[in-house]
């Protein structure tokens, strides 16, 4: 029988602990690494409905890309969705892990989910990790914070802002007023991504998306094109991402993805 402690290997296999910000949380939330499972739930975030939804379908782990537990806690209540998440799932006996920003960072991980769904070739690393934080890792091309790559030809900036719309399912976009009038090359990261605006603009990117930038931060970027989509729409092929991971390392092992927005 498949166990908690089995899937975040294989979790960790793909997006190492190790690669997870000072700040992050990633890994065990709730639960037993011992304990055993036949039925995973993959979503962004841990909310009381997912916990509501495992509990319906038989699941006995929820594997999500956002940490429920991100600060620590002084109290385990019912005054905040927090401590009742965290209650509701050890009553009902289920576990919770989660992949952060090590799944952010990953080689093949969020930023490159969201690449592929762009039809980008050539994708690589935005800022690559220096080897100090890569250091046990083999095979460690490719890991780093956001993601770069080309479109197979160039579109225009009203052309590329209809395709992230469409792709993400964004019903609000902001954007700059950039002076270009052509994408190809585009710099991306899933998420709160707007420090790497400068990175986008040292490599010559065309357009860096991400999901938040903030309103001060859309000024003295001419030469980019820059896209706010939103946070959960930049990240929500990360339950699809995680699904992918635990597919591939156990075949038999049933699956469901789910993202209450």
């Amino acid at each position: 029988m498949t166990k908690v402690k089995d899937i975040a290997k294989a979790i960790e296999t793909t997006a190492p602990l190790q690669l997870q910000e000072d700040y992050d949380n990633a890994g065990l939330q709730v639960g037993d690494l011992e304990a055993e499972v036949g039925h995973v739930l993959c979503c962004l975030d841990v909310t009381e409905a997912t916990v509501e939804k495992a509990v319906e379908v038989g699941a006995q782990l929820i594997v999500s890309h956002h940490p429920l537990l991100f600060r620590p806690l002084n109290r385990i209540t019912t005054g905040d969705y927090i401590g009742r998440t965290v209650m509701a799932a050890v009553r009902a006996g289920i576990s919770i892990y989660s992949a952060h920003t090590n799944l952010d960072n990953a080689a093949q991980g969020v930023n490159y989910r969201m690449a592929a769904k762009l039809g980008l070739q050539n994708v690589k690393p935005l800022a690559p990790l220096p080897a100090v934080r890569l250091h046990g890792i083999d095979n460690a091309e490719g890991y780093g914070s956001g993601a770069v790559g080309t479109l197979p030809e160039p579109m225009s900036c009203e052309a590329f802002i209809e395709l992230v719309r469409d792709v993400f399912h964004a019903d609000c976009i902001r954007t700059n007023k950039a002076t270009l009038n052509t994408v190809q090359t585009v710099a991306l990261c899933g998420g709160s991504g707007a420090d790497f605006i400068r990175h986008a603009e040292r490599i010559h990117a065309d357009a860096f998306l991400t999901g938040e930038i903030g309103y001060h931060r859309f000024f003295g970027h001419d030469n980019i094109l820059l896209i706010e989509a939103g946070h959960y729409e930049t990240e929500q092929y990360t339950g699809e991402l995680l699904q992918d991971i635990i597919r591939e390392a156990f075949p038999g092992l049933k699956t469901i993805i789910y993202n209450q927005q």
